[in-house]
């Protein structure tokens, strides 16, 4: 692990550290960068960067060094050990704010970001913020709806908050970070793909903290055009299921895994979506929602049945010999 700073003092505590994880981007991150360079800095408050680098191949290091980010003290820390979470657990272990602030390298924050998201923290009437998310409006579609907008990150109504937290636009307070468990390096971009922000805010919620839902203070999320696609969709089901059984897996009981008899009334809906779902390919290349929400739930259970299978092996192998 290496690591490099620019415009770093220690004659005073740090307020807020906002880290951010982040690999390949390239010339996406320079808008990314752009954005938080015009952040507001609220009078009195010292703000950091952490660029957990996470074993990038083209130019992060200079994109990130060479930043015009006149309203931050910015640290590049290069991290290639494991995935995402592995350099957020880094990041953290090295930031030095009272409250942490986390978004991705594809996120667009506004102005008002960093008060927005720490004031209430920092002013002790919460713990943990959810921000809001918005999709990029050149990536929206009039099919994103269901869980295919869930999917891509989109938190936007008011009435109805995230399970735990979503990590493109979080904050929490250090302490009661530092109280639980950090996220699985199982979990998340770079291994199974997801669930280590929601497992962290679940975290949270159960050791008491106070958590706040703040729908207005809201990014905008850049993510790839080739999440869009049907195959995008599938690819991001069969992370999920993955991820879920890790966290399933980890709880005390285990949860049994579904019998063919649970399965057998879900069999009609999936059929009929799935005839929906290739008219859509056919004709328009169009993912459906509720065939993507039937096909997750069908990978979610031949992975429940894996994992019941292998504690099944682990059991026996531990039984003596006769």
């Amino acid at each position: 692990m290496t690591s490099s700073a620019r415009k770093s003092s220690k004659d005073a505590p740090v307020d807020v550290s906002i880290i951010v994880c982040t690999k390949d981007r390239g010339p996406e991150l320079k808008e990314v960068l752009a954005r938080l360079g015009r952040v507001r800095i609220p009078k009195g408050w010292r703000v950091e960067l952490l660029m957990m680098d996470n074993g990038s191949t083209d130019d992060t290091k200079a994109i990130v060094e060479t930043a015009d980010l006149p309203n931050l003290e910015v640290r590049y820390v290069y991290a290639p050990e494991g995935g995402k979470v592995q350099a957020f657990n880094t990041g953290v272990a090295m930031s030095t704010g009272r409250a942490l602030l986390m978004t991705d390298d594809d996120v667009h924050v506004p102005p008002d970001w960093i008060e927005g998201m720490c004031g209430p923290i920092l002013s002790d009437k919460a713990d943990a913020v959810q921000g809001g998310i918005r999709i990029a409006p050149h990536l929206e579609r009039p099919w994103l709806t269901g869980v295919l907008r869930f999917w891509v990150a989109s938190v936007e109504d008011p009435d109805h908050p995230p399970e735990g937290l979503v990590g493109a636009n979080m904050a929490c307070r250090r302490s009661a970070l530092e109280s639980i468990a950090l996220p699985d390096v199982r979990l998340g971009p770079g291994a199974a793909g997801f669930f280590e922000d929601t497992v962290m805010g679940w975290e949270l919620e159960r050791a008491g903290y106070r958590k706040i839902f703040l729908p207005a203070v809201a990014v905008e999320h850049h993510f790839r055009l080739d999440r869009l696609t049907i195959r995008g969709f599938m690819a991001s089901a069969r992370r999920m299921a993955v991820a879920r059984v890790i966290v399933d897996g980890d709880r005390d009981p285990p949860p049994p895994a579904p019998s063919v008899r649970a399965l057998i009334p879900q069999l009609p809906g999936l059929a009929a979506r799935s005839l929906t779902q290739l008219v859509r390919l056919v004709i328009a290349r169009q993912p459906d929602a509720g065939f993507m929400a039937r096909y997750y739930r069908l990978l979610l259970w031949q992975e429940q049945r894996r994992a019941a299978a292998a504690r099944a092996q682990a059991a026996g192998s531990l039984r003596p010999a006769r």
